[in-house]
């Protein structure tokens, strides 16, 4: 079974690497924040997480919550102030929103 995990965290290495690897991308309009959660191999394990980043940020009390799932490489997990910040390409993004507070 390591075996397994270890080809596992190798590849998604290499798809991280490439710009292939998905992310789940959230922002928040306060604090305003940009933040990435992963990486994952496909949309699906991406999707399936992200209820649990949402959680985690709705006990923050973080407001005005958006999120995307995304093929990028970003150039850094949080971002504070993101505004005038482009966010990393994506391939294939669906975005949600949850209203402010």
């Amino acid at each position: 079974m390591r075996f397994k995990e270890s080809f596992r965290e190798l590849f998604i290495s290499v798809l991280e690497r490439v710009g292939l690897a998905w992310w789940v991308e959230m922002r928040t309009e306060r604090p305003p924040c940009l933040y990435y959660f992963g990486p994952f191999a496909t949309r699906e394990e991406a999707e399936a997480a992200q209820p649990g980043y949402l959680e985690d940020l709705l006990t923050e009390k973080a407001e005005g919550i958006t999120w995307v799932i995304r093929q990028c490489r970003p150039s850094a997990l949080t971002i504070e102030n993101p505004d005038g910040i482009a966010a990393a390409s994506a391939n294939g993004a669906h975005q949600s929103q949850l209203p402010l507070g």
